[in-house]
């Protein structure tokens, strides 16, 4: 006989069809479902999430990414500063989200303006968040 579902579990799948019935998680074909999912993934971002909500995530950012990748390619001739801007746009973040993802948003401005580099640290948030080499930031 199964094992009854754990109180936990039970909230993990509850939260996870909950996200599913917000925005269901299938290939993401124009920008507008790309919007969509992004603007998902930005709501999500930054909060404690449970197993369930974590899940959906996890598998949102991979369905967001090959979309990128097949049509919001980066042009690895780009400035790194051009290729941030570039990943900003394709993924509807601001400079102030950004900043929470590398922990700064004055170093966001000032990488932007040219103005100073970012820190071995924060190319490798960049980078694991975006799925990107980290030379995309280096000069």
């Amino acid at each position: 006989m199964p094992k009854p579902k754990s109180h936990k579990t039970a909230r993990t799948t509850d939260s996870y069809m909950q996200l599913l019935r917000r925005f269901p998680l299938k290939t993401i074909k124009n920008d507008e479902d790309h919007e969509e999912a992004t603007a998902m993934i930005s709501e999500l971002m930054g909060h404690d999430l449970d197993g369930g909500a974590g899940d959906y995530l996890d598998a949102l950012l991979v369905l967001v990414n090959k979309f990128e990748d097949e049509h919001h390619a980066i042009d690895e001739s780009m400035t790194p500063q051009q290729a941030l801007r570039a990943l900003m746009e394709a993924n509807t973040l601001t400079q102030a989200d950004i900043g929470r993802i590398i922990g700064s948003e004055s170093a966001v401005s000032m990488f932007l303006k040219g103005q100073r580099d970012l820190s071995k640290s924060q190319i490798k948030k960049l980078a694991e968040r975006f799925k990107v080499d980290a030379s995309l930031f280096l000069e």
